[in-house]
């Protein structure tokens, strides 16, 4: 990144700008979203890719050109703020609005990214534009929802690392695969106890901002409910700050998001090829009596189901479950008024 740099100069770009803007949330009040400025690559994807394609985009994709300390503008619902790459290309804006969000029965509002043509490229004579959503949860929501991702939601095979390479370098969106029975899963409990609500869904996740898009596609594809996808930033050699918020990610997003919403409980998703029964339950601990339930899905390894069966014995301020499929799942929230009857018959 510093031999680019020094190549193209600060202000100089030799390929057209792009805005990934990454779905963020927040409050009637305040809202916290992230996103990157590239240069653009042009990734396009297809259930046709071959698996070399799948590996030229992928490798695309971690060998971003990023563009640092470049001004940005966010129009959001009557409010507008100026932002700055960092180093890494990346822009992040936690802020209060100056104007509050009037009260709405939908949960998802639009914001618009610009780098002015002043500035986004000299040889660009237009403003350079990206859309994304912005989820606030409303009065319609009984409870929120946090979930991991790989080997949670998507198969991933974590615990093996050459298939987890395998599947990240040579497939896309449209051949990974989904748990059997996920999405169904997700949309009963975003629809939760009365088949009518709004809840939110977070998706946690240790794997890298480089495979935002690919989850973002994953999403739409496998039609699962939408919700911010929360990633990591693998650039922090050398920088003492952020390695440790890489090693905390999924915890420190998480509290975030309690943090967020005082007044709602959670229900939070992982699997035991991580540390994710570690995490959640340092989190339930810290938030007593807001975590409603932890589910924890079983990966092929005896020792670390045999793990987490005994974290969840040994809890007895949270219910912690080890499930085999998202069924398991659908059953107990059923059971326990997480989720409609319908939503049972449908995972």
């Amino acid at each position: 990144d510093r031999v680019k740099n020094r190549k193209w100069g600060k202000n100089t770009h030799p390929s057209p700008l792009e805005i990934i803007a990454y779905t963020g949330y927040g409050t009637p009040e305040h809202l916290y979203c992230r996103g990157r400025i590239l240069q653009s690559k042009g990734i396009v994807t297809s259930a046709k890719d071959s698996p070399w394609r799948n590996l030229l985009n992928t490798y695309h994709r971690f060998e971003s050109d990023e563009v640092p300390h470049h001004p940005l503008q966010i129009h959001y619902e009557g409010n507008t703020f100026l932002l700055q790459t960092d180093e890494e290309g990346y822009f992040k804006l936690d802020s209060s609005l100056s104007s509050s969000l009037q009260p709405s029965n939908n949960i998802w509002h639009n914001a618009r990214f610009d780098l002015p043509a002043a500035v986004a490229n000299t040889q660009q004579h237009q403003t350079v534009s990206a859309y994304s959503q912005m989820l606030v949860p409303n009065h319609l929501a009984d409870y929120g929802v946090i979930s991991d991702l790989d080997d949670t939601l998507i198969k991933s095979n974590i615990i093996s690392k050459t298939k987890m390479l395998y599947l990240a370098l040579f497939k896309n969106a449209y051949t990974r695969l989904a748990f059997r029975g996920a999405p169904a899963l997700y949309w009963a409990l975003r629809k939760g106890k009365n088949g009518s609500s709004k809840n939110p869904i977070f998706y946690v996740s240790n794997s890298p901002w480089n495979l935002y898009d690919m989850l973002d596609e994953f999403m739409d594809i496998n039609h699962i409910p939408k919700g911010p996808i929360l990633l990591r930033d693998f650039g922090h050699a050398g920088n003492d700050e952020l390695s440790a918020a890489f090693k905390q990610h999924k915890y420190n997003e998480t509290v975030k998001i309690l943090e967020t919403y005082p007044n709602l409980p959670f229900i939070l998703i992982g699997d035991s090829g991580e540390k994710d029964a570690d995490t959640y339950l340092q989190v339930a601990r810290q938030f007593p009596g807001r975590i409603l339930c932890i589910y924890i899905r079983a990966v092929n390894d005896k020792k670390r189901a045999q793990r987490v069966q005994q974290l969840a014995k040994a809890e007895t301020n949270t219910t912690m479950l080890l499930i085999e499929d998202s069924l398991d799942i659908a059953k107990h929230a059923q059971l326990n008024g997480f989720i409609h009857k319908q939503g049972l018959h449908l995972v």
